[in-house]
């Protein structure tokens, strides 16, 4: 364990005794608490635990790796291929659990289910809630399926495959909130990410030169449609103004609300329309 944790500090000094714990359990297929019951281990399991290690030492993110990632206290199934949940994305849940509650709206639509973290939460704090969930990848589709499986809130929510909320104006399936976590990375800090984000889907991340392609191509589709309702997204702090002015743009009749990280950067985004 110590062997293991000075290896970890070497390109993760924050986080090395965790990621050292997890890394362990996942090789044992058992709970963190249990390593600290045993003396030692076989051979076989020290060489699987080497053989993870580089791993990581490549930059491969510890999430892909033991397959799974706790958000709001629940445990979702991750591999390659699909964005992997943040804990300030609990902050847009906070948000959304306010608005639900307080305009009594359950037809929700999200857009960029990813592993289902947002719609499979949401789903397992309201009885009534109904969640049509659209992605652009049908691999994250098929996760976010299993995810709701698992987690048994499969008759909640409906997932479709396509871009932003076309599957559902096609279908002319109408929704109250509109929920994502989009990608918002813009071009010029692609090259600051760290190697580990790098190896995410680049569809989840890159929100072209400035950060914002979609939220203009959204905000246009939602004035094109005529939809009135409460979007709740998720954004960078770094293009909060930007996000602002694109809305002010296409819209004069809606209330904009931010909300703020632990840090006070604005983390999240309510739209109302009057």
């Amino acid at each position: 364990m110590i062997w293991l944790k000075k290896e970890i500090e070497k390109f993760n000094p924050e986080s090395a005794w965790l990621e050292a714990e997890l890394l362990i359990a996942f090789v044992l297929n058992k709970e963190r608490a249990f390593i600290y019951t045993i003396d030692f281990l076989e051979e076989e399991k020290i060489e699987e635990i080497k053989r993870l290690l580089d791993l990581r030492k490549k930059g491969i993110p510890l999430n892909y790796i033991i397959k799974k990632k706790e958000f709001y206290n629940t445990e979702f199934f991750i591999e390659k291929g699909v964005l992997i949940p943040r804990n300030e994305t609990e902050i847009l849940i906070e948000v959304a659990k306010d608005s639900i509650l307080r305009e009594g709206y359950y037809r929700v639509a999200e857009v960029g289910v990813g592993s289902g973290n947002i719609s499979i939460t949401l789903a397992k704090e309201f009885e009534n809630i109904k969640i049509y969930a659209c992605d652009i990848s049908p691999k994250a589709i098929k996760i976010a399926r299993f995810n709701a499986e698992i987690n048994k809130v499969s008759d909640k929510i409906e997932f479709f495959y396509g871009p932003f909320i076309y599957p559902l104006i096609y279908r002319n399936i109408d929704f109250e909130i509109l929920l994502s976590n989009p990608p918002y990375v813009a071009s010029y800090e692609f090259p600051f990410l760290q190697k580990e984000v790098k190896r995410e889907p680049w569809e989840a991340l890159y929100g072209g030169w400035d950060g914002c392609e979609f939220y203009r191509t959204l905000f246009k589709i939602l004035k094109d449609k005529g939809k009135k309702f409460v979007a709740i997204l998720e954004i960078s702090p770094f293009i909060y103004k930007k996000v602002l002015n694109i809305v002010k743009r296409f819209f004069n009749n809606v209330i904009v609300e931010s909300f703020e990280d632990s840090l006070g950067y604005k983390r999240v985004l309510r739209v109302v329309w009057q």
